[in-house]
């Protein structure tokens, strides 16, 4: 069987085109990533931009010329926080529509159970018990599980467009408007820390584009085979946090090829961090998975998606 699987995020398109079964991917065709910023002005107007959602349109098309390359079986996209939140969500159902691509918003709790599956995809070590952490744009996905059981998971509402646009007005980013940053970051890891208290974690799996990216620089570029199962130290994501909060957004982009994740990657980087210290971590493992295989595998096992 055949499957596209899309996670469309606050910040970034995802397309994963693959064939497996019931036992999972055995082939992965293609993966594309698109930095579309869906959930551009989300926080403050409860609404999806005009422009975000031309840029939506623009990068869904681009994907479905490729996924009808490879005459998938089933096509499936889940979109997650900045569609869970704007009024007008139904506008990018609408895209979908008229491109033959279903479109579905995760609940929360199912996003933390997807993003487990995708990130520990059976290649993670079944004795250990691991924090999956999925840092998007708009909300940070926190899951404890071992092996494929899942202990906890909770959705917060922090991620990196959410808490830029709240908390950033200028890069490099002011001491106080770092302080307020962490504070709030600090707040609401609060809210899950005697969860993971009773559910002591072996390690930290990080998924999603934040770690993705740090880790890029550090190996001298993207390199999948460098970057997946990288271990990133707590005192390298300190390093990379304080430079990214000293840098400008240019520099990000010019010194370290970060794009479109450029205005972003201080505020996502900062949840790693904070997450790390709160733990007393000594840092954490990488992932280039996440939910787009966490959506292919619930397809190729059960052939469904529900």
């Amino acid at each position: 069987m055949k499957v596209a699987a899309l996670d469309l995020g606050t910040n970034t398109f995802l397309c994963l085109i693959a064939e497996g079964g019931p036992d999972g991917i055995t082939k992965v065709h293609k993966d594309l990533v698109e930095v579309v910023r869906l959930g551009q002005d989300v926080d403050k107007t409860g609404r999806l931009h005009v422009d975000a959602l031309a840029r939506a349109k623009k990068c869904l098309t681009e994907f479905k010329i490729e996924i009808d390359k490879h005459n998938v079986d089933r096509i499936l996209a889940m979109a997650t926080s900045a569609a869970r939140d704007a009024s007008n969500g139904q506008e990018l159902f609408d895209i979908g529509k008229e491109l033959g691509i279903p479109i579905e918003v995760i609940p929360g709790e199912d996003e933390a159970r997807i993003s487990y599956q995708g990130a520990t995809g059976g290649v993670i070590d079944p004795t250990k018990t691991n924090l999956v952490v999925d840092v998007g744009g708009g909300s940070t996905e926190f899951i404890v599980g071992r092996g494929e059981k899942i202990l906890f998971g909770q959705s917060l509402n922090m991620g990196g467009v959410r808490l830029t646009e709240r908390f950033v007005t200028q890069q490099p980013v002011p001491q106080d408007e770092q302080k307020n940053l962490n504070d709030y970051i600090y707040s609401e890891l609060k809210k899950i820390l005697p969860n993971l208290s009773r559910n002591p974690v072996d390690q930290i799996l990080a998924v999603a584009g934040t770690p993705t990216s740090i880790v890029a620089i550090e190996v001298g570029g993207f390199d999948e085979q460098k970057v997946d199962k990288y271990f990133l130290s707590k005192e390298r994501l300190q390093y990379w946090v304080d430079t990214f909060a000293q840098t400008s957004v240019e520099e990000k982009k010019s010194k370290f090829q970060l794009g479109g994740r450029a205005d972003i990657i201080y505020a996502g980087a900062s949840i790693l961090l904070n997450t790390v210290n709160a733990l007393g971590m000594p840092g954490m493992v990488v992932s280039t998975k996440g939910v787009r295989y966490g959506v292919a595998l619930e397809m190729l096992r059960t052939g469904d998606h529900s």
